[in-house]
């Protein structure tokens, strides 16, 4: 009986001194609900005289679309429209998120491509970009996230367009998004 109560006592020591923390701190978590996406518009102001001769100055008008990649990593893409013309464009990039608190400032660098209407050779107005932005994102309620950022582009055309300015976007969520599951693989 001795041995039986010892075995027992020991048994439940080296459990005790082995056991995984039964609260879930340290496991890592993602939200349920990765994919916001909505609407932005801005001005874009040209910095090179070739876009600056066909307009002074560009109103942006986005589809704008975020997923979470982690905890301060997401995926950007956006469709942009600038007007006066028939000038458009996209880019796909991360943005880096300094905080993961309501109010989340980022940089972001994303690569696409644009298009000025300036003259009627397509070739000669369309080309490669790369975006560079700063922003933050402001979560207004559990769906609803207001973004600013500051970008700046560069279009790798014929006359190496290139323009920054500022924009103001709503995005839009599922409810469960602030909801976070356990990844315990």
């Amino acid at each position: 009986m001795k041995r039986v109560i010892a075995s027992a006592v020991l048994m439940i020591c080296a459990g005790l001194l082995f056991a995984d923390d039964p609260s879930e701190k340290g496991v890592p978590t993602s939200p349920l609900t990765i994919y916001s996406g909505g609407i932005s518009a801005g001005a874009m102001i040209p910095l090179n005289n070739d876009l600056q001769d066909y307009s002074r100055s560009f109103m942006k008008l986005s589809f704008i679309n975020q997923i979470y990649y982690r905890e301060h990593i997401g995926i950007f893409l956006d469709v942009d429209w600038f007007a006066p013309g028939k000038n458009f464009g996209a880019d796909l990039g991360f943005d880096f998120f300094l905080t993961s608190s309501d109010f989340r400032p980022f940089l972001g660098l994303g690569i696409g491509a644009h298009y000025f209407d300036k003259t009627d050779e397509f070739g000669d107005n369309f080309g490669p970009s790369a975006t560079i932005h700063l922003g933050f994102v402001l979560d207004v309620t559990e769906s609803l996230q207001i973004r600013i950022r500051v970008p700046y582009h560069i279009v790798a055309n014929e006359t190496r367009d290139h323009a920054a300015g500022a924009e103001i976007g709503f995005l839009f969520s599922d409810r469960f998004r602030k909801v976070k599951k356990l990844n315990y693989n």
